[in-house]
């Protein structure tokens, strides 16, 4: 197999990697017609108890799947990065990058984990107990004790992605061939994309406000996609010569 063929092969998979956390969001987050968005405390949401234990299931299943797959994606766009990038001054972002995805890959099974086993707890301690104020206590007390590295997990890995994509894009490090594509690839980040498009599609009516979900993971999703146009760009360029680092 050739390499570029094998390279896209390992970018689209980690692009279905972040469906797969796209899913996974809208099956925790997504509630129907009517269903009330209620909260007790900072993460507990009254309708937890309406869902399904299965959604709450195949959204773990969801998130540690996609990790996998999350990881051979961005591994292979690091391993594209470090072949173009040649300018010294310019490979510490090379560098970040790679700090963002492997903090991604350690931390995101976690913390989605995290989401949904928060919403179990308030869910089967509310059925012991019946009463919501004490399981919404109990449950909230388990995400303020996970708290730190879940933030500490926000700020390096979509936070980080945020900052450094949209400098490798201005710095034409992703070739883009015209200043309108570099402004809409602008948004192929973590933040930008749940940050203005999420934020337009809650503000409309149900059920199509409920695609806001998953839009943070789809950000991710698009970063791959720069990585689709690198290798295209390096591709004609015949950068590939070089292959070592995708090994």
């Amino acid at each position: 197999m050739k390499i570029e063929e094998k390279t896209k092969r390992l970018l689209i998979i980690g692009i279905i990697g972040c469906l797969l956390y796209v899913i996974g969001d809208f099956l925790f987050a997504a509630t129907g017609k009517g269903q009330t968005t209620e909260s007790i405390g900072f993460m507990v949401r009254v309708v937890y108890l309406e869902m399904g234990t299965w959604r709450m299931v195949a959204s773990i299943l969801c998130g540690f799947v996609g990790t996998l797959l999350y990881y051979m994606g961005f591994h292979c766009m690091y391993g594209l990065l470090k072949i173009h990038v040649t300018k010294g001054k310019d490979r510490k972002w090379v560098k970040l990058f790679r700090v963002s995805y492997v903090t991604g890959t350690v931390a995101w099974a976690y913390v989605h984990a995290m989401f949904m086993n928060v919403a179990l707890i308030f869910k089967y301690v509310y059925q012991n107990c019946g009463d919501m104020q004490t399981a919404a206590d109990i449950a909230n007390r388990v995400f303020y004790a996970n708290a730190a590295p879940m933030l500490i997990a926000f700020i390096l890995c979509d936070l980080g992605l945020t900052v450094v994509m949209p400098v490798m894009v201005w710095k034409k490090i992703i070739p883009l061939k015209s200043t309108a594509a570099r402004i809409l690839a602008t948004l192929c980040n973590p933040l930008m994309m749940p940050g203005i498009v999420g934020n337009l599609l809650a503000l409309l009516p149900w059920p199509v406000n409920q695609l806001d979900h998953g839009t943070e993971s789809f950000g991710h999703a698009l970063v791959l996609l720069l990585g689709l146009i690198l290798l295209r760009e390096m591709s004609k360029a015949e950068e590939l010569k070089n292959a070592e680092a995708l090994e």
